[in-house]
């Protein structure tokens, strides 16, 4: 799973590059490579989970920092949609302090899952926590490209 210090520093989207060029080359690389494992146990590490609009809110209601940014894939596609995505707790703390979100507070948090809530929504871990609700673009979702490629990252639901 990635750490604060990742997204923090951008060290997330090299690690995103990463996965999406073994990904995307997939065919060169059988199940068993270790390569593919070392992806395999890096993205399910995040134990990303679709979640509803509805557990999106509660999620928000009970933060104390808010921020909103965005998506981390993005920057790896500045083509794809604009969708933004909501930090929350130390996670939102630390992309303010980096300048690479904003401040908000619940209700504005909640206006932008209301706005994106025909996107499938995905909350993911980072350090032991679910800090981050993406918008998905399942086309530059690295989560989504795992799936594609047959590891099975969205296995959980979120009580």
């Amino acid at each position: 799973m990635g750490t604060i210090d990742d997204y923090r520093t951008g060290n997330i989207v090299e690690g995103i590059r990463k996965a999406e060029s073994v990904l995307d080359n997939r065919n060169t690389f059988s199940a068993d490579d270790p390569v593919f494992g070392h992806i395999r146990e890096k993205i399910v590490a995040f134990k990303p989970v679709w979640i509803a609009k509805e557990q999106a809110v509660e999620m928000i209601q009970q933060s104390r920092t808010l921020a909103v940014g965005e998506r981390v894939c993005r920057a790896l596609h500045p083509d794809s949609p604009e969708t933004q995505t909501v930090f929350l707790d130390a996670l939102a703390e630390a992309m303010i302090n980096a300048g690479k979100a904003r401040l908000v507070d619940a209700a504005a948090a909640i206006a932008i899952v209301n706005r994106q809530a025909n996107r499938r929504l995905i909350a993911s871990m980072v350090a032991g926590k679910y800090l981050e609700l993406c918008s998905a673009h399942p086309s530059d979702c690295i989560f989504c490209k795992a799936e594609r490629a047959g590891i099975r990252c969205f296995t959980e639901t979120l009580r």
